[in-house]
């Protein structure tokens, strides 16, 4: 008796026809994400990025960080000996200073925010994804976020993730610098979460510098 399949048909249909399509549509879905959480993180009146660092602080509403644009550079399949899967890894993100939801006290803040970001590697791979950071900021230096996202990707010369639909979990750890700049060591898993049958996932390590738009683009 042959084995029944534990993936419907129409889902590997996807899976083949995903390498193409998401070629195209990684970039729209940061385009459809931008203009919602764009509005959701407005810069209240009394907040002025061109304040010095030490007047951020007091002028940033409970629950507010400012908006970060986000550089990447890592290294993709870092703990497997297969040259062929092995890659560069580079990312642009926006992380919105908004907190969804936020908590506070004399030496913890923390908050929940939304990010967006397009991804690729020097094997044509392409990742475009929206999703959240979990941002533990201790004693105002020290941070840690954990990042939960999903996105659009095409594998292009890489191995074949079976979906064009991904996930990426993160951690990241480093340091806030007083006029907000942040530099972090990350590490981090794609995957398609079992939404097809193969899904050997990749593992990426890499560095990240963050930096508040105030500094790029004034107010």
């Amino acid at each position: 008796m042959r084995r029944k399949e534990l993936v419907p048909p129409y889902i590997s249909s996807l899976s083949l026809r995903g390498s193409v399509m998401s070629r195209f549509l990684a970039p729209l879905l940061i385009l459809m994400l931008l203009p919602f959480a764009g509005a959701r993180a407005e810069v209240p009146p009394s907040y002025s990025p061109a304040a010095q660092p030490a007047q951020l602080a007091q002028q940033q509403p409970t629950g507010r960080q400012p908006n970060l644009i986000s550089l990447s550079a890592g290294y993709v399949d870092f703990d497997k000996d297969e040259a062929r899967t092995q890659s560069a890894d580079f990312r642009l993100e926006h992380r919105w200073g908004y907190s969804l939801w936020s908590a506070q006290n004399n030496w913890l803040d923390f908050g929940i925010h939304p990010l967006a970001g397009f991804e690729f590697s020097t094997r044509s791979q392409l990742y475009g994804f929206g999703g959240f950071a979990f941002d533990v900021l201790m004693w105002k230096h020290l941070v840690f976020t954990e990042s939960e996202a999903v996105g659009l990707f095409d594998s292009g010369d890489a191995k074949p993730l079976g979906s064009f639909i991904e996930f990426r979990s993160q951690a990241e750890l480093g340091w806030r610098f007083d006029n907000d700049v942040r530099v972090m060591a990350q590490i981090s898993h794609i995957s398609n979460a079992g939404l097809t049958k193969r899904n050997p996932g990749e593992e990426i390590v890499g560095a990240y510098l963050h930096v508040p738009t105030y500094m790029l683009f004034g107010h």
